[in-house]
C-alpha cells in the first residue's frame, strides 16, 4: 500500500516537473522569438510603468580625425520615483582636466538646474525643458532614458521610435544576456542592447560622420527598477555659492 502511494506521488512530482520545465522553456523560447518591434514594445512598457528607476552609466565618445583619435567620457546618474521625484546629473572632464557638472532636479512641481558653465541655480518651467538643455552636452544621456520613463513630459524622439528595426545576434554586456536591436534614429544607424531578463537598456551604440571628423559613441547603463531609491540620490545638491 505504501509502495503504491509512493509510486503515485512520484508520478505527480514528475508531471509537475515536466509541466514547470515546459512553462519555463516556453517562456524562454517565446522571448527568444520576439521580433525587434516586440522587444522595443516590451522595453517601452517596462519604463513607462515602473514605480522607480535608478542608473549609473557613462557616455564614451571616440573622435576620429586624420588618422588620430581622442576619447571623451561623460559619466551620469539618474534617479526617479514616480510620480514626481527626479534627478539627473552628468559630469565631463575637459581637455585641460577641468570638470563640468550639470544637475537637473524635480521635486513635486519645482524644477531646478545647476551648470557650472553658467553658475547659479535656475528655475525651469518643466522637466522636459530642463533636460532638453542638457541633452546635447551630456551626449544624449539626459534624454534617452527620461523620455522612456516620462513619455508625456519629456518630448522628442525616443529609442522606441527607431525605424527599420531588426534583430541582430544576441550578445552579452558583462554577464547579462541582451537582445540587440538595430534601427534608424533620426536617419542614423543605432544599436540598442536590451537586457533579456529585465527589458532595460544596457548599451547604445552609434556612429556619426561630420565634414571633418567622425565619432563612435557607446553609452552603457547599470540600472534597476522598482527598488527603493536612497533620498540622497534625489537631492538637489549644487555647490555652495562663492
Amino acid at each position: 500500500m505504501r509502495s503504491a502511494k509512493l509510486t503515485g506521488l512520484a508520478v505527480v512530482v514528475g508531471l509537475l516537473a515536466i509541466s514547470t520545465f515546459g512553462i519555463h522553456s516556453s517562456g524562454a523560447q517565446g522571448s527568444a522569438d520576439l521580433s525587434a518591434q516586440e522587444v522595443l514594445a516590451r522595453l517601452a512598457t517596462t519604463y513607462a510603468h515602473c514605480t522607480s528607476y535608478q542608473d549609473a552609466g557613462v557616455v564614451r565618445i571616440v573622435y576620429l580625425e586624420s588618422g588620430r583619435s581622442r576619447i571623451e567620457e561623460r559619466p551620469f546618474r539618474t534617479a526617479f520615483v514616480r510620480p514626481d521625484s527626479f534627478r539627473f546629473e552628468y559630469t565631463e572632464t575637459g581637455l585641460f582636466g577641468a570638470k563640468r557638472r550639470y544637475i537637473v532636479c524635480r521635486v513635486g512641481t519645482r524644477v531646478q538646474t545647476w551648470w557650472d558653465v553658467k553658475p547659479g541655480v535656475e528655475e525651469k518651467e518643466s522637466l522636459g525643458s530642463a533636460l532638453g538643455a542638457a541633452t546635447g552636452v551630456s551626449g544624449g544621456s539626459a534624454h534617452a532614458i527620461p523620455a522612456l520613463l516620462l513619455p508625456r513630459e519629456v518630448e522628442g524622439r525616443r529609442l522606441t521610435d527607431m525605424t527599420d528595426a531588426k534583430r541582430l545576434a544576441d550578445a552579452k554586456v558583462g554577464s547579462a544576456d541582451c537582445f540587440r536591436v538595430e534601427g534608424k534614429y533620426a536617419n542614423s544607424p543605432r544599436v540598442v542592447w536590451v537586457d533579456q531578463k529585465t527589458f532595460l537598456v544596457r548599451r547604445i551604440d552609434f556612429e556619426d560622420t561630420l565634414p571633418t571628423f567622425r565619432t563612435q559613441q557607446t553609452t552603457t547603463y547599470e540600472a534597476v527598477i522598482d527598488e527603493q531609491v536612497a533620498p540622497d540620490l534625489l537631492r538637489f545638491d549644487p555647490p555652495a555659492q562663492r
